[in-house]
């Protein structure tokens, strides 16, 4: 059986509130909400990270996310903005290990926001930027 709890919901073995599905795509609330509506738009094929989906199924979990977020606006009552968040990685606080994007419904002082840490806000030197640019642009060029 698989541990992977998005595939036990996908599989019907949890319990859950899908609100959208098609053949690749799941979509249902977070069961640990931010704010009522907070969806989670979930690739029905196991796959860890976002980087690892196939472009046409990056694209399609972009567009219903998307599209989501246009019914979060249009149902929730004071959905002010909204919040995509997607995580890879443990270091970046990925709960569960298959790829999500999380549509979340925001209203001005709802007291969700992202944590800075200390030191972030002195503006990068184009030197250093370009330093890691080059890194990347080399990267790009001899892998595609």
């Amino acid at each position: 059986m698989n541990d992977c709890t998005f595939c036990r919901i996908i599989d019907r073995l949890l319990p859950s509130s899908i609100l959208f599905e098609d053949p690749h795509v799941i979509c249902f609330l977070d069961i640990h909400p931010i704010n009522p509506g907070h969806t989670l738009v979930v690739p029905k094929r196991h796959v860890e990270f976002f980087t690892d989906l196939s472009p046409s199924e990056a694209a399609h979990l972009s567009h219903l996310g998307q599209v989501m977020g246009r019914h979060l606006k249009a149902s929730i009552s004071d959905c002010a903005g909204l919040t995509f968040s997607l995580a890879e990685g443990k270091a970046a606080n990925q709960d569960v290990p298959h790829a999500h994007l999380h549509v979340i419904p925001r209203n001005s002082g709802d007291g969700f926001g992202w944590k800075f840490p200390p030191g972030y806000g002195p503006r990068a030197s184009i030197e250093s930027l370009s330093l890691i640019a080059d890194r990347i642009t080399s990267n790009i060029k001899k892998t595609g």
